[in-house]
């Protein structure tokens, strides 16, 4: 039987407790549809690059839905900033904004929106949105540069400051945030979706009090703290007492040339866990530097994806978890260390790091490694109207890595987003952008092969027609795939090229600044995410219906799954078992050091695929010639 909870004075019985947990939740989905429809961009509205959530008075958040992973935790550290600079001084109709990196943002285009809400004279709520601007100033156009060295070329810092007093703007606060951008009516009409957002939130709460009361509302956001420290404290408790260690490479930083790493070590005692970070990589030159609050929020959704899967994502399911790392180092770089890319490369670093070590605790809770993104900001006048555009290139998207259970999700953001970016429709951007989409289609054998399929990655491919188009190419996983677990192997690695198979071909780095011209194409062959498991293991019924959708090659079926088919693509149910046996041996043979047998045969031998052969051939049943890795 479930009894009623206390706090303090109120006691709420669990279905009032439910009730209004989850209209919380349910206002906090409508912000983000406020701000879907109302705002002008295209970052906003169709690829969804923003996140909601609700604070009680205190501040803390007791209530944030679906939207970006890596805002989780940041969120809150913003909204208290905003308390602690203005305390005394917030009243009724204040609106604040903040995005400054080293003070509770994530890097700059992100710009936080928070509106105190009042309830007869007392501040009971922050209603808040963080959202991802197209410029925010800065030395590169999009306000993502690969040659940043401080976070002073990245665009202007907004501190803790106050955009609206009475429901009204500040016109001179506002027209100082405008001025230092390339695209100021754009900046300007999107923060007024953000404050749109908060305005539906305010109504909505305001509405709540009125219905529940003052005390009810305040015992239950107090019992959703609560209830989400007991939650993943529980989480922890059901882990081994041990020490995990976990390891994850960045490319590089874009100036020098050596990979980057970064260490975790998870330390679980009874209900706690700390996460230190000694023995990673110091801060670097270039932009892939990440605060501690990114980071944090990092190992956040680590645990919530794995371990806590039902823990409401508030600050009290934080309160067991420790974060240790050293001033200085890649994961608590110190101002003014450039940011700019933390949100996706470092993060999803610090992530796959995390998932590492818990992969040693609870091998059946964690996935294969995913995507990392590795597409380039394109910027530059549109000959059609004159117009400068901003495109980022949320199109070329790659797999998800395998779970225990499942295959990884194709075409889908990187792991750190968890899908929470969509793609945006090709159709729009061409409107947009003076481009023409050429090519979009899934890219077979990009999947890490396992008994669960790493998720695919595609080939995209556009034509540029403009005389002159800068590409700031920001990304990752051009060196390093996606990682396979238990048995499973990589994903493919991210390929940006540049006018492919002609005389003038560019093979992309994963960071650097590029132009093109009229007549010009990009290609991203995107990595597909790790698969899970021994592919051997791999239902061969499954491994046939992949090589019919052209998600796998018979080539691959053969050498990584060990499934034999037909020229009609039937199943050779004897070939495929005496197939498997003789891989399943070949592996016997070389972890004891022995020499192969001599019956094995040449095709057998070529065709053979290792976890370190990452670069696989495209796929032989697409619609058009590609060309071999090089």
């Amino acid at each position: 039987m479930t009894l009623p909870i206390d706090s303090d004075d109120v006691i709420i019985d669990p279905i009032t407790f439910s009730v209004i947990f989850h209209r919380l939740k349910t206002i906090n989905r409508e912000m983000g549809i406020t701000m879907m429809r109302t705002s002008r961009s295209q970052i906003f509205a169709e690829v969804h690059d923003f996140s909601c959530a609700i604070c009680d008075g205190v501040p803390r958040i007791v209530a944030q839905e679906d939207g970006i992973p890596s805002h989780t935790a940041s969120s809150m550290i913003a909204a208290k900033a905003i308390a602690r600079q203005f305390a005394g001084d917030i009243r009724p109709g204040d609106i604040f904004i903040i995005n400054d990196a080293y003070t509770g943002g994530t890097h700059l285009p992100d710009l936080t929106v928070i509106k105190p809400i009042f309830v007869d004279g007392e501040m009971m709520f922050m209603a808040i949105n963080r959202a991802h601007h197209e410029d925010i100033g800065g030395m590169t156009a999009g306000s993502y540069s690969p040659m940043a060295t401080e976070i002073f070329h990245e665009g202007i810092r907004v501190p803790p400051l106050r955009i609206c007093r009475d429901n009204r703007p500040i016109r001179d606060v506002v027209e100082m945030v405008k001025i230092n951008t390339r695209l100021p009516e754009m900046l300007w009409s999107d923060i007024r979706a953000q404050i749109a957002s908060c305005d539906v939130a305010e109504a909505r709460l305001i509405s709540m009090v009125a219905e529940y009361g003052r005390d009810t509302m305040k015992a239950v956001m107090e019992d959703i703290q609560e209830y989400a420290e007991r939650q993943m404290r529980a989480a922890i408790a059901a882990l081994p007492d041990g020490v995990y260690v976990g390891e994850a490479i960045l490319d590089n930083d874009g100036f020098d040339s050596h990979q980057v790493n970064i260490r975790v070590t998870l330390t679980v005692r009874g209900d706690e866990l700390t996460a230190d970070f000694a023995g990673t990589h110091p801060q670097t030159r270039g932009p892939i530097n990440s605060t501690l609050a990114n980071s944090a929020t990092s190992v956040y959704v680590a645990l919530l994806t794995t371990i806590g899967q039902d823990v409401p994502r508030v600050e009290g399911a934080y309160q067991p978890i420790k974060i240790v790392a050293q001033e200085g180092c890649l994961v608590n770089a110190l101002s003014p260390a450039p940011v700019a890319s933390s949100t996706l490369d470092t993060a999803c670093a610090i992530l796959e790091a995390t998932w590492m070590a818990l992969a040693q605790a609870v091998p059946d809770k964690v996935p294969a490694g995913w995507n990392r993104k590795a597409g380039p900001t394109f910027t530059g006048i549109d000959p059609r109207n004159g117009r400068f555009f901003i495109q980022f290139c949320f199109c070329g998207m790659g797999g998800a890595g395998a779970n225990p259970d499942a295959d990884g999700i194709s075409y889908t953001s990187d792991g750190i987003d968890l899908g929470g970016l969509l793609s945006p429709n090709i159709e729009t951007m061409e409107l947009q952008c003076p481009q023409l989409n050429l090519t979009h289609e899934l890219l077979a054998d990009s999947g890490g092969p396992g008994k669960h399929r790493g998720g695919l990655g595609i080939e995209y491919r556009i034509l540029w027609q403009a005389p002159k188009i800068n590409a700031s190419m920001h990304g990752d996983g051009v060196l390093n795939p996606p990682y396979g677990l238990h048995g499973g192997l990589p994903g493919t690695v991210n390929r940006p090229i540049i006018n492919e198979s002609r005389k003038n071909e560019i093979i992309m780095p994963s960071k650097g600044l590029f132009q093109l011209t009229h007549g010009d194409t990009y290609t991203l062959y995107a990595s597909g995410g790790g698969g899970w498991g021994d592919p051997l293991e791999r239902d061969p019924a499954m491994v046939r219906e992949d090589v019919r959708n052209d998600f796998v090659t018979r080539a691959s079926a053969e050498r990584d799954y060990g499934v034999v088919l037909t020229d009609k693509l039937e199943m050779d149910v004897e070939a495929t078992r005496k197939l498997r046996k003789r891989l399943a041996e070949s592996r016997l043979h070389k972890a004891a050091g022995k020499p192969r047998s001599k019956s094995r045969t040449k095709q057998e031998a070529a065709t053979r695929r290792t976890p370190s052969a990452i670069n696989r051939e495209p796929s032989a049943t697409s619609r058009k010639p590609r060309r071999k890795q090089k």
